[in-house]
């Protein structure tokens, strides 16, 4: 008759069997998704999001952006985004998306660390990377959020709504690292404001506009959408579930559509390291969050 100890011993090499199992599985169901994904793309060329970026006109910045949610070419982000990447308009096309793709590459391997092809082959990241949107660069913000609160100001000049999850320093009171977000934000709007008052005029008035778009009417509503976002924030901060973050904020987006799921690879960066429950440190992602 098989003792305790023995049993226990064989339940353990099961269990790390099967642990041993999961990743390469996982990984398998991932490509399996992504080959799925890239046949049914969009007859659209690479970096069809990115171009909104690139050719930028700060004479009539926001002009598409008021007749569609949906249109490529259209910049909807705060004058900050605007005057940052205006001077990459000089770049050679190819150079520019190039380079716009390398930087996200190198914002999933800082973010994730050792968990990075559980991210870069996730098929809204692999989605994103081809299409160039900046759901990629919000999701490696929430990761080095957690560290530098600052970095909460890429999503509320972004697409704003998602910064709600700023408020995950509030529901723990968390009120530095709060202050730090927010007061940051602010002194980088004040000098892009200094530089272009009229810019965030313009960009106020288009967001009243975009407001009023059919995209946003969808159901849910983006007010039932944010309300649900900050339950789901506060359960998350009560629990010290860092995780549950990036949800929150995919919740908040504007407008969702397929990339804006890789928001999630910072889900797969934040998730607990065996044996360790909630609270910091909560990533593999050492060089953001530890």
């Amino acid at each position: 008759m098989m003792s305790r100890s023995a049993k226990q011993w064989s339940l353990r090499r099961l269990v790390g069997r099967y642990r041993a199992l999961v990743s390469p599985a996982t990984l398998m169901i991932i490509v399996m998704a992504d080959i799925g994904m890239i046949l049914g793309l969009p007859a659209e060329p690479p970096g069809f999001d990115a171009a909104s970026w690139w050719s930028i006109d700060l004479a009539n910045l926001y002009g598409e952006a008021r007749t569609s949610m949906m249109g490529t070419g259209a910049f909807r982000f705060s004058p900050v985004v605007a005057q940052l990447f205006a001077p990459f308009g000089a770049l050679p096309w190819i150079l520019y998306l190039l380079v716009f793709l390398a930087i996200q590459l190198a914002a999933i391997l800082l973010m994730s660390g050792k968990r990075w092809p559980f991210v870069v082959l996730l098929p809204p990241v692999i989605a994103n990377l081809y299409s160039g949107n900046v759901d990629v660069l919000m999701g490696a913000a929430i990761v080095a959020g957690f560290r530098w609160p600052g970095a909460w100001a890429f999503l509320l000049l972004t697409k704003v709504t998602p910064g709600v999850g700023v408020l995950w320093f509030g529901f723990r009171r968390e009120w530095r690292n709060l202050g730090i977000a927010v007061a940051f934000t602010l002194a980088v709007a004040l000098v892009s404001f200094t530089f272009a008052p009229d810019l965030w005029r313009q960009w106020f008035e288009a967001l009243r506009g975009m407001a009023e778009l059919p995209q946003l009417r969808a159901i849910p509503p983006l007010p039932v959408r944010l309300a649900l976002a900050v339950a789901l924030l506060w359960f998350a901060a009560r629990r010290g579930d860092r995780w549950l973050v990036p949800i929150v904020c995919l919740i908040a987006v504007p407008n969702p559509w397929f990339v804006t799921f890789s928001i999630l690879g910072a889900s797969v960066a934040l998730w607990p390291r065996r044996g360790q429950g909630a609270g910091p440190p909560v990533s593999d992602a050492t060089a953001l969050t530890t």
